[in-house]
């Protein structure tokens, strides 16, 4: 913070006005004092006093990695498919590569983001699931990499990996909702704070998870998605040293509970959802396997109504939105400060989320597109054209590999993935046909462009789609007769993968 002599007003370096506040006690004092008010501060200068620290250039790109958690693939305005408005998201789409067939490894937080972390499938880093399964000692993590060759790494916001954050990154930060909104939190979420709030069932009590919709009690510069932000542009700001930076951001919006602060609660009508989700009023299971049923009722979907369950959509819609503010400041702020010319932006998610298809919400053990399909898209001033659409199969175990080569970092680990940077180099390479993800250790899905097949191994049946004629996954061709070609050569593919990478 300067004082400005000439016209007695306070100066601030850019961008820090975007941070917390700092009153600047000794600053006013300097002004007080070179008005002949008081005599001179007898304090010890600081050196750096409170100007903005020196940005050196290191020759090597930065990176900013931002993360929205159950962030689905398919609600963002550039992408022209629902009335939703996400302004700052689709100018890093037209100024980024977007990946439009992206999956992840595995439909829940710890396996998906571990495999991020590792670029190996769960299998191999262990963690299956989020409770009980750490992520194996052996395995080496990016951010350890990325040290280990000159880089500085931190994280502000959720880690939730199978791994101590605090082994991983060289800095992390983490903060608590006010509310208990977020889990895991150690502030106790109280439905007397939320009056308006709709459980997915009368008897889920206290569990934030459950929540189906309702609107956040407090406006938006006081959720917790706010702070970290506010978090991670303050570790940006204070940044000085000689090594580049690897920056992460990650937000626990848009997990459940689905609660946008105002105006975002009320930003989508319940009216506005596409029918496409509801056509059946949320309760046709036709054709699916045995679990999915199960789950429907073992997770009490039962219990929503249909307008409840478009309730729902337009409430995580909102909250989306609400993300893309937060992310907008983010973009803001790598402009103001200078940085963004040479930081790379990386966004994505750790899985998607389902709004009501075949009456499913949030995520559960099942392989659909709405949880299994996630946003990625790179920015990469001077490296990516802006504006590119890719619609190759890429999978999370191919993240970690991807930063690396944009880095020039050599990594001496064996991984599954492989980098992405060939497919914005020359985009008509030939590239892998499927991802493959799993769900737990009972059910594995391959996904190509054209066909889609999951096996339950708790039903020894599955699931086939055609996901160019039924892109919402409603009608089942497993078993029928005119399709076994298809299915057997999917079903063989998928079995040899399993014996390689998840035994």
């Amino acid at each position: 913070m300067i004082v400005n002599e000439t016209t007695s007003e306070i100066d601030t370096p850019p961008g820090i006005h975007r941070l917390t506040r700092d009153i600047g006690f000794e600053a006013f004092r300097e002004f007080l004092s070179r008005q002949s008010r008081i005599p001179g501060s007898r304090a010890v200068p600081v050196a750096a006093g409170y100007k903005m620290p020196l940005k050196k250039d290191t020759g090597r790109p930065n990176v900013v990695w931002l993360m929205a958690d159950q962030l689905r693939a398919d609600v963002f305005g550039f992408l022209k498919k629902y009335n939703i408005q996400t302004p700052n998201i689709d100018r890093l789409a037209n100024e980024s590569i977007v990946f439009e067939n992206s999956f992840c490894a595995e439909p829940v937080c710890c396996p998906a983001r571990a495999t991020l972390m590792t670029g190996h499938y769960p299998s191999k880093h262990g963690v299956l699931h989020n409770v009980g399964y750490p992520m194996r000692a052996e395995e080496m993590v990016l951010p350890k990499i990325l040290s280990k060759n000159g880089y500085r790494t931190g994280l502000v916001g959720k880690s939730h990996d199978g791994r101590n954050a605090g082994e991983m990154w060289e800095s992390f930060e983490y903060v608590e909702d006010a509310f208990g909104a977020t889990m895991p939190s150690k502030v106790c979420f109280n439905l007397k704070n939320f009056p308006s709030i709709k459980m997915i069932s009368p008897k889920d009590g206290q569990d934030c998870n459950r929540v189906l919709y309702g609107t956040y009690p407090a406006g938006p510069e006081i959720s917790k998605s706010h702070l970290l932000s506010t978090r991670f542009m303050n570790l940006l700001y204070w940044h000085s040293q000689d090594r580049p930076f690897f920056f992460s951001l990650s937000l626990d919006d848009p997990h459940p509970p689905v609660v946008p602060p105002p105006p975002y609660d009320s930003m989508y009508a319940a009216s506005d959802i596409i029918p496409e989700f509801f056509d059946d009023s949320g309760r046709s299971l036709a054709g699916k396997p045995a679990t999915v049923k199960d789950w429907h009722r073992f997770y009490e979907c039962d219990h929503i109504s249909p307008n409840d369950y478009r309730k729902h959509a337009a409430h995580y819609l909102g909250l989306v939105s609400y993300v893309d503010t937060e992310i907008g400041r983010i973009l803001d702020y790598l402009d103001e400060t200078g940085l963004a010319q040479n930081t790379i932006v990386i966004l994505n998610s750790d899985h998607g989320h389902m709004i009501g298809e075949h009456g499913l919400v949030h995520k559960g053990p099942f392989c659909y597109d709405g949880v299994i399909k996630i946003p990625t898209i790179i920015r990469w001033p001077g490296k990516i054209k802006p504006g590119l659409r890719n619609d190759a199969i890429v999978e999370g175990v191919d993240f970690l590999p991807t930063v690396l080569d944009m880095l020039g970092v050599r990594n001496s680990e064996e991984v599954h993935g492989r980098s992405l940077r060939p497919l914005w180099e020359n985009p008509n390479i030939p590239w892998k046909e499927h991802a493959f993800i799993q769900w737990d250790d009972y059910i594995f899905c391959i996904r190509g462009k054209i066909w889609k097949l999951t096996w339950y191994e708790s039903d020894k049946t599955g699931e086939m789609y055609n996901i160019q004629t039924d892109p919402f996954e409603k009608t089942n061709l497993f078993a029928e007769s005119q399709y076994q070609v298809e299915r057997d050569e999917l079903l063989n593919r998928l079995n040899e993968w399993r014996q390689k990478y998840a035994t």
